[in-house]
C-alpha cells in the first residue's frame, strides 16, 4: 500500500480524535491555534501537538477537546509545580482557587475565544459544534468540528446541577476521574512511572475504592441530559458500579487508554470491560503513548497503536474501537506519531495491517460519532 493509496482511504474518512487537549495550551501558554507550532519527538511540555494547521494536514475532521482544570492536589503532591505556581501569572494561579467550576467555564470561555481569534484572519479554521449534524456540516464545509469535553468531575465543584450547566454549553463528554479523588469517583494512578520524577505523583491510590456519593446522581444525570460518561481514570470498582447504574441505557466509553493483557494497569479496561463497553454500544479509544500500551523497546508505537486496536476488535467487535490520542495532554506520544499532523500514518499502518476501508472509516471516526449520536443531546 502506497501513501497515496492511503492518503485517499484517510481523505475519506470521517476522522475524530476523542480526546485532546490544546485547550491546555492555549490557556496556560498562550499559544495560538492558527499557528503551526513546533512538536518534535522528546516528551516537552511546552509543545504544541494539535493546532488548526496539523489538523488539517492529517486530515482530521472533529476534535473532542478536552477542558482540564489543573487539581489541588498537584500543589501537595508536587513541590516544584507549587513553586512554579506561586511564580505563575496570576491567570495561572486564579486556577487554584476559588469555585471549581467557575474556573473550568474560564477555561472554556478562554479556548472558545482562541477558536475566535483564530478564525480572525478571514478564514473560518474551526467551528465549535453541538452536534452530529453539525460535526458533518462543519466537514462539508472544510472545516475542523471542535467539540467541548471535561475531564474530571472536581469541575464540578461538589454540585451535580452544574452537570446541566455544561451540557447547555454543548459539552459532550464527562470523563468521572482524574490524577485525585473528587466527590464522583476514585482514581487510578494517571502518571506512567518514568514521568513521576522530582518527587511529584507519589499520593498513593485506593483501588478498593469506587464511586463517590455525587458518582450515582452525576451519572444519572448525564444519562438524563445526554452526556456521554467516560470510565478513563477510574479504579476498576467505580467502572464496575457505573456499568450496574448505566445498564445499556446509553453508550459507554473509555476515551484514551491501552487496553489488557498488553497493557497490565488498573488503568487498562479487562476484556470483560471491553465486552461490556460493547453491549453499551460504546467505544474504547486507543491512547497514542507508549507507556499505556504496554512494555516497548523503542519509541516509536505505531506498531503498538495497531496491536491494541487488534485487541480491542477481538474481544469487543469491530463496532468498539476508536481513536484518543490525548495530545497536548503532557503526554509523550510515539515518535513515529508525534502529533495530529501524522494521522495518516495510522491509516496507512492500518492498511498494511489488512484492514479494510470500511473497518478503517470506524476506528477512524464512525465508531465514535455513533457514540455522539446515541449518547449527546
Amino acid at each position: 500500500m502506497t501513501p497515496a493509496e492511503a492518503g485517499a482511504v484517510h481523505a475519506a474518512a470521517l476522522v475524530i480524535d476523542a480526546h485532546v487537549h490544546p485547550s491546555l495550551k492555549t490557556y496556560l501558554f498562550r499559544r495560538k491555534l492558527d499557528k503551526n507550532h513546533r512538536s518534535g519527538g522528546a516528551f516537552n511540555p511546552f509543545t504544541m501537538r494539535v493546532d488548526f494547521p496539523k489538523a488539517k494536514a492529517g486530515g482530521v475532521d472533529a476534535l473532542v477537546s478536552s477542558i482540564y482544570l489543573p487539581e489541588r492536589g498537584l500543589l501537595d503532591d508536587c513541590t516544584a509545580l507549587k513553586l512554579l505556581a506561586k511564580v505563575s501569572p496570576k491567570r495561572i494561579r486564579r486556577l487554584f482557587t476559588g469555585d471549581p467550576f467557575e474556573r473550568t467555564i474560564e477555561i472554556l470561555d478562554d479556548f472558545e475565544k482562541a477558536i475566535e481569534r483564530a478564525n480572525g484572519g478571514g478564514a473560518e479554521l474551526a467551528r465549535v459544534v453541538r452536534s452530529t449534524e453539525e460535526i458533518h456540516a462543519a466537514r462539508a464545509d472544510g472545516v475542523i468540528a471542535v467539540l467541548n469535553a471535561v475531564e474530571g468531575a472536581h469541575s464540578l465543584g461538589g454540585r451535580v446541577d452544574n452537570v446541566e450547566k455544561l451540557w447547555s454549553r454543548g459539552v459532550c463528554m464527562l470523563t468521572l476521574a482524574h490524577f485525585y479523588a473528587n466527590d464522583s469517583a476514585a482514581p487510578v494512578v494517571g502518571i506512567p512511572p518514568e514521568m513521576q520524577k522530582l518527587g511529584c505523583f507519589r499520593q498513593p491510590k485506593n483501588l478498593d475504592l469506587g464511586l463517590g456519593l455525587l458518582g450515582p446522581p452525576v451519572i444519572e444525570e448525564m444519562i438524563r441530559l445526554g452526556m456521554v460518561v467516560d470510565l478513563t481514570h477510574c479504579t476498576p470498582k467505580a467502572r464496575r458500579e457505573a456499568f450496574e447504574i448505566c445498564g445499556t441505557r446509553r453508550p459507554l466509553v473509555f476515551s484514551h487508554v491501552g487496553v489488557q493483557p498488553l497493557a497490565d494497569d488498573p488503568m487498562s479496561p479487562t476484556e470483560d470491560e471491553i465486552r461490556r463497553i460493547a453491549s453499551t454500544g460504546g467505544v474504547v479509544a486507543v491512547i497514542f503513548m507508549n507507556s499505556w500500551l504496554g512494555e516497548h523497546r523503542s519509541r516509536n508505537g505505531l506498531d503498538a497503536i495497531i496491536a491494541t486496536i487488534s485487541r480491542i476488535i477481538e474481544v469487543g467487535g469491530i463496532d468498539t474501537v476508536a481513536i484518543g490520542s490525548d495530545f497536548d495532554g503532557f503526554t509523550d506520544p510515539p515518535d513515529d506519531l508525534e502529533d495530529i499532523s501524522r494521522m495518516p500514518k495510522l491509516t496507512e499502518a492500518l492498511l498494511n495491517a489488512g484492514f479494510s476501508g470500511t473497518e478503517i472509516e470506524k476506528v477512524l471516526g464512525l465508531n465514535m460519532e455513533r457514540v455522539l449520536r446515541a449518547g449527546w443531546r
